[in-house]
């Protein structure tokens, strides 16, 4: 019996702990997170990549300016700087869709498209993202989570994974300014 009960909690534990984070844990969290609203001028951003084993191989700071137009279309123009003197520049078209709170972002070096939601203080982006290899290119698949804090600032949070398995991880802080 106690072996039966035991091996339930552990089941239970497991399972609990498989669980993943969903953009609905978000429904009630402030401050709202309008995309519209937020991703307007300028904006700073600093952050860390992690390598699969979670060590920092490089940080980054960046300049971003965002701006929508009368349809709700946000462009978001980012300039990155990496530590090892790097430069990366992406813009983003994040396009509304008929649902409300539903994009489609779009950009030069990201395949095919992007489906983002907000909700809450939260917004998720799915997206495959094609990244320099060597003398190559390989496609990395990339979850980000945005969270909005208050005064502005977001917590910018992003698994990286390849065939299924985490090959890195990126951590941002956006103020904006």
């Amino acid at each position: 019996m106690i072996l039966k009960t035991l091996a339930s909690l552990f089941l239970a534990l497991f399972l609990g702990a498989c669980s993943s984070m969903q953009i609905e844990d978000f429904d009630n969290a402030k401050p709202e997170f309008i995309p519209q609203d937020y991703f307007q001028g300028k904006m700073r951003a600093y952050g860390i990549v992690k390598d699969f084993n979670g060590k920092i191989t490089r940080s980054f700071k960046g300049d971003l300016f965002g701006s929508s137009d009368a349809n709700g279309v946000i462009t978001l123009d980012e300039h990155f700087v990496y530590n090892d003197g790097e430069k990366q520049h992406r813009v983003w078209t994040l396009q509304p869709t008929k649902e409300g709170k539903k994009y489609i972002g779009t950009a030069g070096d990201i395949v095919g498209e992007a489906p983002m939601v907000a909700n809450g203080n939260t917004v998720m982006i799915d997206y495959t993202m094609r990244v320099p290899y060597g003398e190559d290119t390989i496609d990395i698949d990339v979850r980000d989570w945005l969270h909005l804090q208050e005064d502005g600032v977001i917590i910018n949070h992003s698994k990286m994974k390849k065939f299924g398995f985490e090959v890195g991880e990126l951590v941002i802080t956006i103020i904006k300014e």
